[in-house]
């Protein structure tokens, strides 16, 4: 698969609801972070032509009605959007899929129990113990509270659980994080947090990391259950080698990043453009 396969989601709605099926179906989907608390910036992504963002609300918190107008933005432009928790907590869990998270990303995953309790926060019964509310913005504030049971599967058949693996522990657990049930759509592997674990910060590429990685690759893909594989993508050579591996879900550390990388290299542009140019009304 290239990265051809990636869609629009310009069209306000198309995207809610689809990202589960199109991480089932195996496609390759690019996303980003999104730390700056800005519905604006979310609206750009969008436009950009991004498949997901994920909310950050771990590193970078952020107040809940800021939230809730980044995943407005982010409907209305057909965009899905999962956000992170800061920690794995039911009422946090519960909070972010009130106000119309598609999903989340849990961090810090070490064990298959963390991925049940999650799990019972996600969904609604039989499948979880999700607290009941007939009135939130995801209940349309209670226009759907006449028909709650078929609220309830719509949700359970929508919501994507994401468990990220950060270190040692959650890495010798990555078998039994994988089949847990009910459980998770995507691993998301997060090289940054293991390499510190792993006594080597910063160091995504050491051979330590990269071993550490293609083990847990190798469990996702020997699981029972059909979880897709995620991992930052710094370069797109990157892209390829764990596309090869069995990644289908790229994503960038930050908008906030992508925003430096694209001034630096639009100034650097400009400056080598004004160093080697006659510019008019500078003599000569």
């Amino acid at each position: 698969m290239m990265l051809e396969n990636v869609t629009d989601n310009n069209t306000a709605g198309e995207g809610a609801g689809m990202l589960k099926t199109r991480i089932a179906a195996g496609d390759v989907l690019v996303g980003t972070f999104a730390f700056l608390p800005s519905p604006q910036l979310v609206e750009i992504l969008a436009a950009a032509g991004f498949d997901f963002i994920i909310i950050d609300m771990e590193h970078a918190p952020k107040d809940w009605s800021t939230v809730e107008h980044m995943i407005r933005a982010a409907e209305n432009r057909g965009l899905p959007v999962l956000v992170r928790v800061a920690e794995n907590s039911e009422k946090l869990i519960l909070q972010c899929l009130e106000i119309g998270a598609e999903g989340i990303v849990l961090p810090f995953v070490q064990t298959a129990a963390q991925v049940r309790a999650a799990a019972d926060a996600v969904f609604y019964p039989p499948q979880g113990r999700r607290g009941t509310c007939t009135v939130t913005r995801m209940t349309r504030y209670g226009a759907d509270r006449q028909d709650f049971i078929a609220h309830c599967k719509r949700q359970n058949e929508r919501l994507v659980i994401v468990a990220q693996i950060e270190d040692v522990t959650g890495a010798g657990n990555i078998a039994e994080i994988v089949a847990a049930e009910p459980g998770i759509d995507v691993v998301l592997m997060g090289r940054s947090d293991l390499a510190s674990a792993l006594g080597a910060p910063g160091q995504v590429d050491h051979p330590a990391v990269l071993e550490a990685t293609e083990k847990m690759l190798e469990s996702v893909r020997q699981s029972p259950r059909r979880v897709a594989a995620s991992v930052g993508a710094y370069t797109q050579d990157e892209v390829q080698r764990w596309l090869g591996r069995g990644c289908s879900i790229f994503f960038a550390a930050s908008e906030g990043l992508l925003f430096y990388n694209a001034a630096t290299k639009w100034l650097k542009e400009m400056r080598d453009a004004a160093n080697c140019t006659s510019i008019p009304g500078r003599g000569g």
